[in-house]
């Protein structure tokens, strides 16, 4: 909090303000999915443009073109992730932007890599700069519409897809 008797800080983009987090969140999420897909051709061409496409016969059967053609796809995968978190730290934001109130809008990263697994925290918000001490550390809970986002890509998440050859199989397969 600011105090009567302490100069008001003229905030400007660019400055750095240290937010406290303290967030708590848990989640799970289960993916199970299946594809099948079975298709069947089987055509005969009698005549063409009027002209019968009969070739002979043999053994008592014509000989007539046909074509016929049978495919079956199957996929099946499965992928689950849960988390609990409880976020406590402290992340450096930056002023982005000072409303003509002196409203502070902030915006911060941190990422972290984990055996090839990169979790970002990124927190965006708005801040009053009253609420601001005087070593510019806010805690979260004083940071209106908090946006607190903990992301995660690599090879856990990569466990929700098809193969890349089914995929492209899904694509050109003509039934």
């Amino acid at each position: 909090m600011g105090s009567l008797y302490e100069p008001r800080r003229d905030w400007r983009m660019g400055d750095l303000v240290t937010i406290d987090i303290v967030t708590s969140s848990a989640a799970s999420n289960t993916d199970n999915a299946a594809l099948k897909r079975t298709g069947t051709l089987n055509d005969s061409m009698t005549s063409f443009m009027g002209i019968p496409m009969s070739f002979g016969h043999i053994n008592g059967g014509s000989l007539a073109p046909s074509i016929g053609a049978t495919s079956d796809q199957e996929y099946t995968g499965t992928g689950a992730a849960s988390a609990a978190n409880n976020i406590s730290g402290q992340v450096e934001a930056v002023v982005t932007h000072v409303d003509a109130n002196g409203i502070l809008t902030l915006e911060g990263r941190t990422n972290v890599n984990i055996n090839g697994n990169v979790i970002s925290i990124v927190v965006t918000g708005y801040a009053s700069p009253d609420d601001i001490a005087a070593n510019t550390t806010i805690s979260s809970n004083q940071v209106a519409d908090m946006n607190v986002q903990y992301v995660g890509i690599g090879p856990i998440n990569g466990a929700h897809q098809l193969p890349w050859l089914q995929r492209v199989l899904n694509k050109i397969a003509p039934f």
